[in-house]
């Protein structure tokens, strides 16, 4: 995000406080605008709309954590080559770590994405990231069995379902407001879960 006015600074401020407070839908523009101190004309110098308000409080950290998930996608690409793909779930561990570093570093914005985003794109959030997940984890499984490195089989709708619940579990930390650290701790625990979950599924070698 480029350089900020004080008005522009003043709306996010207000805006960001406004929906976390009572959600996207029951925000109100005029009580944002009029906490704010500025006319709707200065807010409408800067933003069309609530729902643009909205994407300017969460879109760098919600694409931010995306770009990860497709670097991480990357990093286990890269483990067939040096076959090392039975390191596949550490490196997922080591990864969802940086993920939820990187949760609490933008706790605000992705705080609006999971518990007030209804009505906006972003109520659909953690559905894509799990489609983004199932979708590049499930080539990288074709290319393991082509290879001969994975034994075992998973239907679409099983990956779907234990993705799914594994990264709502994930959010739960940012829903339930947990500590970082008590959140770190969390989720390490959820992957030693997840992980011996998959290993009676799947064994990579």
């Amino acid at each position: 995000m480029g350089e900020l006015s004080d008005t522009q600074q003043k709306i996010l401020e207000v805006g960001k406080k406004e929906f976390l407070k009572h959600g996207f839908k029951d925000a109100s523009l005029r009580g944002i605008v009029k906490e704010a101190g500025f006319t709707q004309g200065a807010f409408y110098g800067y933003y069309a709309d609530k729902a643009a308000l909205f994407e300017a409080l969460v879109s760098e950290a919600a694409n931010g954590l995306q770009e990860q998930f497709k670097t991480a996608q990357s990093a286990h690409e890269d483990l067939i080559p040096a076959d090392k793909t039975a390191e596949s779930q550490e490196l997922s561990t080591a990864y969802l770590n940086c993920f939820i570093n990187y949760i609490y570093d933008n706790f605000d914005a992705f705080k609006l994405i999971v518990c007030c985003s209804d009505g906006t794109r972003y109520a659909g959030y953690i559905h894509d990231l799990v489609e983004l997940e199932v979708k590049q984890t499930e080539q990288f499984y074709k290319k393991l069995r082509e290879l001969g490195k994975i034994e075992g089989c998973i239907s679409h709708d099983l990956h779907h379902m234990i993705t799914s619940a594994y990264f709502t579990a994930v959010f739960e930390t940012v829903a339930h407001d947990m500590t970082r650290e008590r959140a770190i701790g969390y989720v390490n625990e959820l992957a030693i879960f997840f992980n011996n979950g998959w290993n009676g599924l799947l064994r990579l070698t």
